[in-house]
């Protein structure tokens, strides 16, 4: 099934094929921005995935409860909740080509099950990573996702907690995403930067 052309993301229309990058600061803020994205994708029909470290996955349930009547979205697997062992480090270290294909694959189970075919999935970044040759390979993939999701009926959502990370981290984010979430809008991001630039890194 295709999907739609837009979604609604915190009451805008983005393209379907959106790489967004959130900000928030501590467990409420995380709250505040990760639970009506689910939410929202739930009573849509959507393909959801959740992929974080800071809440484990049947305390996301407790909170989404409080918001959308879930149903079976667990059983039938609309709604599939991971911490980042699951998902980033599934071979014991971070590959960048592991995690792309770990997206088109989920993309590709979305058009095939029911619903309406699209994904939407968010994560946070592992604190395993956030040292410098991590934080390298992170973003690389971040910067790589950009062009992978484009093609995808999905919206990607990365997660950036600002009491956790610091201004190198911020930065990279701000580099590797077309569109940013500050204070709950979704803004077109004007320090994107094009993904092949990025990946070329300083001359």
């Amino acid at each position: 099934m295709t999907g739609p052309q837009s979604l609604t993301i915190m009451n805008r229309s983005v393209p379907s094929g959106t790489h967004i990058c959130a900000f928030f600061s501590g467990p409420a803020g995380r709250d505040d921005v990760v639970m009506p994205f689910l939410a929202d994708g739930i009573r849509a029909g959507h393909k959801c995935i959740c992929v974080l470290e800071s809440l484990g996955p049947a305390d996301v349930l407790a909170r989404l409860d409080r918001q959308v009547d879930l149903g079976r979205s667990v059983e039938t697997g609309q709604l599939e909740l991971a911490t980042p062992g699951d998902a980033y480090l599934r071979s014991g270290t971070f590959c960048t080509d592991d995690m792309l294909s770990y997206w088109q694959q989920a993309a590709a189970a979305a058009q095939g099950a029911k619903g309406s075919g699209v994904l939407r999935a968010t994560g946070e970044m592992p604190s395993v990573l956030n040292h410098p040759d991590g934080r390298t390979e992170f973003f690389r993939y971040e910067a790589r996702l950009t062009g992978v999701v484009a093609s995808l009926p999905a919206v990607i959502f990365c997660l950036y907690d600002l009491q956790r990370f610091g201004a190198e981290v911020l930065m990279d984010t701000l580099r590797t995403h077309p569109m940013v979430v500050v204070d709950g809008v979704v803004h077109d991001n004007p320090y994107y930067v094009d993904p092949g630039e990025f990946l070329r890194g300083p001359e």
